[in-house]
C-alpha cells in the first residue's frame, strides 16, 4: 500500500491501476530510481564560451549604468534578462502600473542572458544579471515616481 501511494504522488493518478499488476520489488526499485534521479545534479564545467558575454557583470556599477542610460541618454526602458518565462525577467512584481510603464517605455534585454546554462561561471553570472535587472528596475521605478511627466 505504501508503494501505491508513493507512486501516485510521483507518477500520477492514471498509473495507480498499473501497480496492482507489477511486483512489489519492481515498484520499490522504480521509486528508488525516481527519488535518486530527482536529487542528483549533473556537474557543470567551471566555465564556457557562453559566459563571456555576461562577464561585464563582474565589474559593473548599477547606479553608474542607470545614471548614464536614464539621466544622460534619456533611455527609460526597463532592463530584463532573457528567460523562457516572462515572470521574473524584470525582477519586479507584476502590477497594472508596471504593465502601463512597460507599454509606455518598453524594455531591453541584457546582452548575453539566456535560460540555457552551460557552466558554473555562467550560472553565477546569470544570477548576477537577475540581481542587476532588479536593482536597475527599482531605481527606474523610483525615478518615474520622482518624474511623473516622463
Amino acid at each position: 500500500m505504501i508503494e501505491i501511494l508513493q507512486l501516485r504522488l510521483t507518477v500520477g493518478v492514471a498509473d495507480l491501476f498499473l501497480v496492482r499488476c507489477v511486483p512489489r520489488n519492481f515498484v520499490s526499485a522504480l521509486l528508488a530510481v525516481a527519488f535518486c534521479s530527482c536529487h542528483s545534479r549533473p556537474s557543470l564545467p567551471d566555465t564556457s564560451p557562453e559566459a563571456g558575454p555576461v562577464r561585464w557583470l563582474d565589474h559593473t556599477d548599477v547606479i553608474a549604468d542607470f545614471t548614464e542610460r536614464v539621466e544622460r541618454q534619456h533611455d527609460y526602458r526597463f532592463v530584463s534578462v532573457f528567460a523562457f518565462s516572462r515572470k521574473g525577467a524584470l525582477g519586479l512584481r507584476d502590477t497594472p502600473k508596471l504593465q502601463e510603464l512597460l507599454r509606455r517605455h518598453g524594455e531591453r534585454h541584457l546582452d548575453g542572458t539566456t535560460d540555457v546554462i552551460t557552466s558554473a561561471e555562467q550560472q553565477r553570472l546569470l544570477h548576477s544579471a537577475s540581481d542587476y535587472a532588479k536593482k536597475y528596475n527599482v531605481l527606474l521605478l523610483h525615478y518615474f515616481r520622482e518624474h511623473p511627466n516622463i
